[in-house]
């Protein structure tokens, strides 16, 4: 994920990537500089507190994410400030 610049879509719906996974997926595509993801459907996929954190600092620095879905979620407060 760190050097792809041509990944658009991803969908990693079903899959059991817990806490370290998606922590490891968005701190990656958050340090990659040419990532072009324009969407995520991240509903039910257990993202929690500490996930959307890492979440959020991948979300900020992306130019080109125009679409994200939380729905179904254990974000949390904490979580949804971030």
């Amino acid at each position: 994920l760190r050097g792809n610049g041509v990944l658009k879509n991803i969908d990693l719906r079903g899959n059991s990537l817990g806490t370290e996974g998606w922590c490891a997926i968005f701190a990656a595509l958050r340090d990659n500089k040419e990532n072009k993801i324009e969407a995520w459907d991240l509903s039910s996929q257990g993202i929690n507190t500490e996930i959307a954190k890492v979440l959020a600092e991948y979300v900020s620095v992306s130019g080109v994410l125009t679409e994200l879905r939380l729905g179904a979620n254990k974000i949390g407060d904490e979580g949804a400030k971030a």
